[in-house]
């Protein structure tokens, strides 16, 4: 209970000064005050037990923010994973299983065109997360764009403020029993998962998506288990040398997949 400095002044003035003679005493040791002294020798007399004493300490997740109890996390069922850009929200609706129940994204042309005003922001993110599908946990990705770059202050200035708009318009919808649903987690934390990380820097996840579909098909166990319907609509739009800018959608799914698998071996 007593550590440092105090517990030695404690046996010095022990020494030079024999036995103390009452509780007042023990407040002419050095550093010792009236509080310490009340909170050391009540527990002396009043003992409590070794379960009493120590609190359960919420088991969190280091990857995810807020803060949420580990076991909410490991029930969960499924997981919506959104992802956006400058123009675009994506979303992976994936089970606990690791199974593809949804998949997509949704353009949105006005972002980032003219003087783009908050009323236009709602406009534009009410209708898609209409389109958002019930889960247990919704997880938005956290941008690593630097502020020291003051050059991409407008694009960060834009992701923020449509990260605040789905966490808004999502806790709203899906309010249960006053229970946190929409997480975020870190974009470094993904890309480091699957090793996509080169500095500071994260590359893209295309190439590792197109393997997740090739292996839904050719596997009997594969990592990511994709519908028949979804491996012959995206297998070509994600195929080796076409640009068709499905980033955040690699992202989405990426993002959906660490979730689980970080919390598994964390």
């Amino acid at each position: 209970m007593l550590r440092g400095r105090k517990s030695i002044n404690i046996i010095e003035y022990r020494t030079r000064n024999g036995p103390f003679k009452d509780l007042h005493s023990v407040m002419n040791v050095p550093l010792i005050k009236h509080k310490t002294t009340a909170v050391v020798f009540n527990s002396i007399l009043n003992p409590a037990d070794r379960s009493e004493r120590r609190k359960p300490k919420v088991q969190a997740v280091k990857f995810i923010k807020p803060q949420i109890e580990r076991k909410r996390l490991e029930e969960a069922s499924s997981v919506v994973s959104l992802v956006f850009g400058t123009n675009k929200i994506a979303w992976a609706h994936l089970e606990r299983g690791r199974s593809v129940l949804e998949w997509q994204q949704e353009e949105c042309d006005r972002f980032l065109r003219g003087a783009y005003q908050a009323s236009v922001y709602l406009e534009d993110i009410s209708p898609v997360v209409a389109k958002i599908p019930e889960a247990d946990f919704f997880i938005l990705e956290k941008p690593g764009i630097s502020l020291q770059n003051t050059n991409l202050f407008p694009i960060m200035l834009h992701l923020r403020t449509v990260e605040a708009m789905l966490y808004s318009l999502l806790g709203a919808r899906f309010q249960q029993d006053g229970q946190q649903r929409v997480l975020s987690m870190a974009r470094t934390a993904v890309g480091k998962h699957f090793e996509l990380m080169v500095g500071e820097c994260r590359t893209s996840g295309a190439e590792l998506v197109r393997q997740l579909l090739a292996d839904s098909v050719t596997q009997k166990h594969p990592r990511v288990a994709f519908p028949h319907s979804m491996v012959v609509r995206y297998r070509n739009m994600f195929r080796l040398g076409v640009r068709n800018h499905r980033e955040e959608m690699c992202d989405a799914l990426l993002q959906a997949l660490a979730f689980y698998e970080l919390l598994e071996g964390d």
